[in-house]
């Protein structure tokens, strides 16, 4: 099928913004000027199947579908059977053209790509610019949805084939030399359902960092979130980064988190080889927060002494402190003991288990 279109443009009114604007609405009727020859090619060959004057035309409908290249519109004809009492839609049956299908599943990932980027409104006038009609919002919304139905999905399928079905994906990958791994959580304050506020789990894994163009990327990363708990997001995790760096086999690997509970438990037991260290930033964040900005040369000091792994002198000294300045002695209290429930040391090389060798301080 070959689809020509023809741009006239009256050599007396030749200039850049005519030929521009003359190129523009072209390019904007071009895709329902394709489908429709579509159309009409897909009904030609359907029709030279059956015999003579078993199909008969109904009338003509109207459809608009929203695509890659911006909403089309086109006409396709309503047959009945002669054999059959029902109508149909023959383009609709032959192209797998759903009855109530706005978006095509190419569309539905491009917009929902956008949409993890800004929000839906936004991101329907980004693309009316360039299409010229935006998708409504609410269209946006609905993309973003059926595109997410489908990852999770694919997710649990994942996690069932390693928990249930006893499967190792990724097992086929040669093992990488390194896999860091990284998770956090927090809660979501502006959640629309009922009840309390849900816990949303993100983990990263990568095989190490490089330099490109003056900034430092991680490489071969893999992201992971979920908000149905940690003992699920933890499955989910680990199904991940198996299938993606086949991380049982990893010679070394760290894994670096806050100190919470649900994350310690999460590395104990999906990553138990993986060397456990606390995350700089969230040190430094409480120990600011904690001294507030006039003292923030003392939350340096500190930070540099639990850099050297000084800890259990650490927390002494803020104890002492907590009774020192009464104003700051409630949130001082909580920071120690914060830090005298880490385990291990902070920002040292630390031992691995097994086969592994040593994590760098700097990793």
């Amino acid at each position: 099928m070959r689809v020509v279109m023809m741009v006239e443009i009256p050599d007396e009114l030749v200039s850049v913004k005519s030929i521009e604007e003359a190129v523009s609405r072209a390019v904007g009727q071009f895709p329902s000027l394709v489908w429709q020859a579509a159309v009409a090619e897909v009904e030609r060959r359907a029709l030279s199947q059956h015999p003579e004057g078993s199909l008969r035309v109904c009338g003509w409908e109207e459809r608009t579908l929203w695509t890659t290249s911006g909403p089309v519109r086109f006409k396709r004809r309503r047959f009945r059977s002669s054999s059959e009492e029902r109508s149909f839609l023959l383009f609709d049956m032959r192209a797998g053209l759903r009855r109530r299908q706005r978006t095509t599943a190419a569309a539905d990932q491009l917009l929902a790509q956008t949409a993890a980027e800004c929000p839906y409104a936004v991101a329907g006038r980004f693309y009316g610019r360039v299409w010229g009609e935006p998708p409504s919002p609410m269209l946006v919304w609905h993309a973003a949805q059926r595109v997410g139905r489908g990852l999770s999905a694919r997710q649990d399928q994942l996690r069932r084939s390693v928990f249930e079905d006893g499967e190792l994906p990724g097992w086929e990958r040669p093992a990488p030399e390194f896999v860091g791994v990284e998770a956090d959580s927090t809660f979501l304050g502006a959640w629309r359902g009922s009840g309390s506020a849900p816990e949303v789990y993100v983990g990263l894994s990568y095989t190490g960092k490089e330099q490109r163009h003056g900034r430092r990327r991680l490489r071969d990363k893999a992201l992971c979130f979920g908000l149905a708990g940690s003992e699920r997001f933890g499955r989910d995790f680990f199904a991940t980064v198996q299938a993606r760096h086949n991380v049982v086999e990893a010679h070394r690997g760290v894994f670096l988190s806050d100190g919470a509970v649900a994350l310690r438990n999460l590395q104990r037991e999906h990553f138990p080889r993986h060397v456990r260290q606390l995350d700089w930033a969230h040190v430094r964040r409480r120990l600011d927060e904690a001294y507030g900005p006039a003292r923030r040369a003392r939350s340096a000091q500190l930070l540099g002494k639990l850099y050297l792994g000084e800890r259990e002198l650490v927390c002494r000294e803020i104890r002492r402190e907590a009774w020192r300045y009464r104003s700051r002695s409630e949130i001082l209290n909580e920071l120690a003991g914060y830090l005298g429930r880490v385990r291990g040391r902070i920002f040292t090389e630390a031992e691995g288990c097994g086969s592994w060798g040593r994590s760098s301080r700097r990793t």
